[in-house]
């Protein structure tokens, strides 16, 4: 956290010494406000990103994204100033080698959204079905070594593991949720839990060997790391002061994944394109009173195509299997469409996405529109609506269900 602290001072100072440095700076303002239903909750974000670029040679340069964020949304962070990325970065200064060191974001995967692939960076607090999520930068170094025009072996390398962000009142109620009726069936009353994280202090690492074809790409890979979100480890009720107290402790198994990804030209529709994000992952066999949570190893996929019709009607279709959230045997098949329609001499553009889960029949909606001010500003409003039981696959985060409202300019 220190480390973070002092690139962040320094990455400020760059910022605010323009004529010094010769930085060349581009970023955007964004404004989000959402009403959730469910909770009666309405929230407002201001987020600013300001990156910037210095060239030291024609070979060398640094790279930086600091990003600043204000919130009063329910169980998150109010204030957030951090170096979203900061590096060095070269360009054959060894021959046929690329290579970044610094906070990186490094994504996996040619999916859009929920790739099986994409774990080397933690994700903040919440899940977003209406926009991609951001990303935390870690410490990391990327490596490319081009063999030919074609083909590039890329290694990436973290020293140190970061899982993701979860609020903490948000998971000590998650897990007095989960064990607190266990316990009272056992005739205990349960009315507070001390949460505990272990997290490994073993570096996590990648490999990938990519090639390029006449009609589309593909990518094998390998990673070797540990999951981003803890997993209890031990579960165990004490008697203090108040009464009856549950002590969880938490870490984070580890995990290999063999990876497959492609994109290319959708056989036999012309200008249509087909990705793909294949991962059979190998867990670390994770045991919590008496229960495997991990054990076997599992596929996650992520299939997908896209096509733009002739009157500019954008459509996505996507098979899941395995959201990001779900892991081993509660893994599940989904089916996603995301459509916009840009019109003939009008700013607005109509946008909807939705989903169904192919298990129980759970389906979450959302319908909005974009508004394009200039090419620099622009308004989105949307409404996402999920339907399905309490305990079905969509309707266990109802609580995402709501108004949003964007606004971005950007400079």
């Amino acid at each position: 956290m220190k480390k973070i602290i002092i690139i962040t001072i320094i990455l400020i100072i760059c910022f605010l010494s323009n004529s010094v440095y010769a930085l060349e700076f581009s970023g955007n303002l964004t404004y989000s406000s959402s009403y959730s239903p469910f909770s009666k909750d309405l929230s407002n974000s201001l987020k600013l990103e300001i990156k910037s670029f210095h060239s030291f040679t024609d070979q060398i340069f640094l790279e930086g994204d600091l990003v600043l964020r204000y919130t009063d949304r329910f169980l998150d962070q109010p204030l957030f100033i951090m170096p979203k990325e900061f590096y060095l970065s070269t360009y054959d200064l060894i021959p046929k080698v690329d290579a970044k060191a610094g906070i990186l974001i490094e994504s996996w995967g040619s999916s859009d959204m929920f790739s099986p692939l994409d774990n080397f960076n933690p994700s903040p607090f919440g899940i977003s079905f209406t926009e991609i999520s951001n990303k935390l930068g870690v410490w990391a170094i990327n490596a490319n070594y081009y063999i030919d025009n074609t083909t590039y072996l890329q290694l990436v390398y973290l020293p140190n593991f970061v899982p993701n962000h979860l609020n903490e009142e948000y998971e000590k109620q998650l897990y007095l949720g989960i064990f607190a009726p266990q316990f009272q069936e056992q005739g205990l009353e349960i009315n507070s839990i001390n949460l505990t994280h272990h997290i490994p202090d073993q570096p996590v690492w990648g490999v990938k060997i990519g090639k390029s074809f006449s009609s589309f790409d593909a990518y094998l890979s390998y990673y070797r790391g540990y999951y981003l979100n803890s997993y209890p480890q031990q579960v165990e009720p004490i008697i203090n002061n108040s009464g009856m107290s549950l002590n969880v402790n938490l870490s984070h198994p580890k995990r290999d994944i063999l990876g497959l990804e492609f994109q290319g030209d959708f056989p036999g529709i012309e200008g249509a394109t087909l990705r793909g994000d294949i991962a059979y992952i190998l867990p670390e066999a994770w045991m919590l009173q008496g229960k495997y949570l991990l054990k076997d190893p599992y596929f996650k996929i992520t299939l997908g195509a896209d096509y733009t019709t002739s009157s500019n009607l954008y459509l996505n279709l996507a098979y899941v299997y395995g959201l990001t959230y779900e892991e081993g045997t509660d893994c599940s098949s989904y089916l996603f469409l995301n459509a916009n329609q840009e019109l003939d001499y009008s700013k607005f553009t109509p946008q909807y996405i939705g989903g169904i889960s192919l298990q129980d029949g759970s389906m979450l909606h959302s319908l909005g529109f974009n508004y394009n001010f200039s090419d620099n500003l622009s308004l989105s409003l949307s409404y996402l609506l999920v339907i399905g039981e309490k305990d079905s696959k969509f309707g266990q985060v109802k609580n995402n269900e709501g108004l949003f409202l964007i606004g971005e300019w950007s400079f």
